[in-house]
């Protein structure tokens, strides 16, 4: 793991002196397996639920330039939360509030609850995996086939659209089936390399998306499903039945956490 800059060690022994400051975590491309030249250490520190309260959303986030360069090099970006908030993502249903913990690094823990914070925040519980595939697997499978049609009707900007939001259905599959959060867009191709994806189908979301064609997409659906099946996922000539069913009113809420459309 690359070792933080020079300022961001002088600046972590600031916030371990600091009685209202918790824990501080590194998360962002250092504490996972893509760093490169570009990358700047990306911290979270915790503090006290009080002394939270008293910054301005303004106040809760810190940055450190280099002093030359055009543009200037950023070394540490950092933001500023309580302890509850922390704690409150192990509920939260947005990839967002999960994935930056997979692979965090607890750089200070004054008393192990930021630790422990971070360890739950990881997790996804075996119902919302479930749901996730559910629906997931029906957005992903439909995106394709709506984006023939859009092509074949000469609409291919919609058909784009499309694609790329059955991509973001695909991508929700591929990760869940191990257990994992989507990451950031930004970061989804590195991630995708680190997944078990025997089938290739992270390569065929990828070429779905740079080229906008729906046959890389359905190809990659396709692949899928023997992994989806033993998932107890239905075969897609009983995908219309559960497509009915995600979209019935009873299940409203747990659509609008999961589904696409």
């Amino acid at each position: 793991m690359p070792e933080l800059f020079a300022e961001t060690s002088g600046r972590l022994k600031e916030w371990a002196s600091r009685s209202e400051v918790l824990g501080v975590i590194l998360v962002g491309s250092k504490s996972a397996d893509y760093a490169d030249h570009l990358s700047d250490d990306d911290l979270e520190v915790i503090l006290t639920d009080e002394a939270h309260a008293r910054l301005s959303p303004a106040q809760c986030s810190e940055v450190l330039y280099a002093p030359e360069g055009d543009p200037r090099r950023i070394i540490y970006d950092t933001y500023y939360e309580s302890l509850s908030d922390l704690t409150h993502k192990a509920g939260s249903p947005r990839d967002m509030e999960h994935w930056p913990y997979e692979r965090a690094r607890v750089l200070f823990d004054r008393d192990g609850r930021v630790s422990a914070a971070v360890t739950a925040a990881r997790v996804m519980t075996t119902e919302f995996r479930r749901e996730r595939l559910l629906h997931a697997a029906v957005d992903a499978w439909i995106a394709g086939r709506r984006a023939e049609k859009c092509v074949d009707r000469g609409a291919e900007a919609a058909a784009r659209l499309i694609i790329a939001r059955g991509a973001k259905a695909l991508s929700r599959i591929l990760f869940a089936l191990e257990w994992r959060w989507v990451p950031l867009d930004h970061w989804l191709e590195a991630e995708l390399k680190t997944l078990d994806d025997a089938t290739g189908a992270g390569r065929l979301l990828i070429d779905a998306v740079k080229r906008g064609a729906a046959q890389p997409l359905k190809e990659a659906v396709d692949t899928l499903e023997e992994r989806l099946y033993g998932e107890g996922i239905p075969r897609p000539d009983e995908r219309i039945a559960l497509f009915l069913e995600l979209i019935h009113p009873s299940r409203a809420a747990e659509r609008m956490i999961h589904g696409l459309y």
